[in-house]
């Protein structure tokens, strides 16, 4: 075996070495577009008429503020549950929480963020999963260890990813090429043992790379790669070795020969320490960059940030799933053509291929009134049809003033019992 392969062995993870990551979903249900410009291209569409174009503007915006509506009371508990464990509160007054409740606030938190992570679109990676990311080893700047000795639990959910090439190094000579992914988002979810507060962690990361995973675990341990502790380790035995030969090699030894060997050797002492404190420095420099760039939001950010995207997920896909339904009226589409027709329209007209969640998007419009209840079509197989729409915008305002009524009710009886 010659030296530059027995190298490439030793120095560069190969990739017989790397993790397959196979369980791995590529297929992506998030819809990455921005609902003004979904609503765009409906208003262009030629199967419109001028009062249709303006009744699915009216749509949209009701669907819009009902989403908002149903999802704002979903907030205000998640909001009241985090209350006791939130770090980032300026808040300065906090009652006394017995455990009881500090338990119970707990339990409704972790099951809510759950919720919204689905709506979201997000998949959780088991242990075993995360076991085999972070326990792999990359050629990279940065070697990290993990420690999860002070968390009681550690999860990670992750969606959309991106395959890209990779290169490594050794010896600043050696390089291969190496497959790589990039997690589009991470969003972790952890819990501290009870002798550290049983504090909660909440966090959201973009543009992760497989291998700098750990970045995101929220106790490492920074360790120097192995390229620079051979940097290190082989200036200071030089430094050494060359300072022992010139002993060895001294005809006779005298006083006056020792000062410049030991200055010799206190000259590669220092550039070996330096090397090290540089060596660390790039390490630091780059764990913070990654963390300062690739984090988007934590705590109570970060569960704000997930009800937004999830409410504004409900709205594109029921507002989808109703105009194809519309447009497609004159045809009896099951779920599964239902389905295809909305993936190749999102296909055709922003070119991505989406996993559109079809009986998710049938589930809203039959919740919100706005289709039929499903008939069978000859084959035996249900077909949904949709309300016109001057019938969808009566629906929709009827269920806003059954949701106000309701309101008004609440507050009349909160103000007769404050009366009391």
């Amino acid at each position: 075996m010659s030296i530059s392969s027995t190298l490439k062995k030793l120095l560069i993870v190969n990739k017989e070495n790397l993790p397959k990551l196979e369980w791995l979903s590529a297929g992506e249900h998030f819809i990455p577009i921005y609902f003004t410009d979904i609503l765009d291209r409906v208003l262009k569409d030629e199967r419109l008429n001028e009062a249709e174009r303006t009744h699915f503007q009216l749509l949209a915006q009701m669907l819009e503020e009902h989403y908002h509506l149903d999802y704002q009371e979903n907030f205000r508990q998640l909001k009241k549950a985090f209350a006791p464990f939130d770090p980032d509160t300026e808040v300065r007054y906090f009652p006394e929480y017995s455990e009881e409740y500090r338990e119970a606030c707990r339990t409704e938190l972790l099951h809510g963020v759950e919720r919204f992570l689905n709506i979201c679109n997000f998949r959780e990676m088991t242990e075993e999963q995360t076991a085999e990311i972070l326990e792999a080893r990359y050629p990279g700047i940065l070697s990290i260890k993990v420690d999860m000795q002070k968390l009681e639990f550690f999860r990670i959910f992750y969606r959309g990813i991106r395959h890209e090439e990779k290169t490594g190094k050794a010896l600043w000579l050696l390089k291969e090429n190496y497959p790589s992914l990039k997690f589009k988002r991470i969003f972790i979810l952890a819990r501290y043992k009870k002798e550290h507060e049983s504090r909660i962690l909440v966090k959201v990361f973009r543009d992760v790379d497989v291998e700098n995973l750990k970045v995101v675990v929220p106790e490492v341990r920074l360790c120097l790669p192995i390229i620079d502790q051979i940097k290190v380790g082989a200036s200071f035995s030089g430094a050494l070795g060359t300072t022992i030969m010139k002993i060895l090699l001294a005809a006779s030894f005298k006083l006056a020969l020792l000062i410049p060997m030991l200055l010799t050797f206190a000259l590669g002492f220092v550039r070996s320490i330096c090397g090290f404190f540089n060596s660390r420095m790039k390490c630091l420099k780059t764990y913070s960059e990654s963390l300062y760039h690739q984090s988007l939001a934590g705590n109570m950010g970060a569960v704000n940030l997930l009800v937004e995207q999830a409410e504004t997920q409900e709205v594109k896909e029921a507002f989808l799933a109703y105009f194809m339904l519309y447009v497609c009226r004159k045809e009896n589409l099951t779920m599964q053509k239902l389905d295809s027709r909305i993936e190749a329209w999102l296909n055709e007209n922003f070119g991505f291929h989406i996993d559109f969640e079809v009986e998710d998007a049938l589930q809203k419009l039959l919740d919100k009134g706005l289709a039929l209840k499903p008939a069978c079509g000859e084959t035996g197989e249900p077909y949904f049809k949709v309300y016109d729409l001057p019938s969808a915008l009566r629906r929709l305002d009827a269920l806003w003033d059954e949701h106000h009524q309701e309101n008004r009710a609440g507050e009349t009886q909160t103000d007769r019992l404050a009366d009391a």
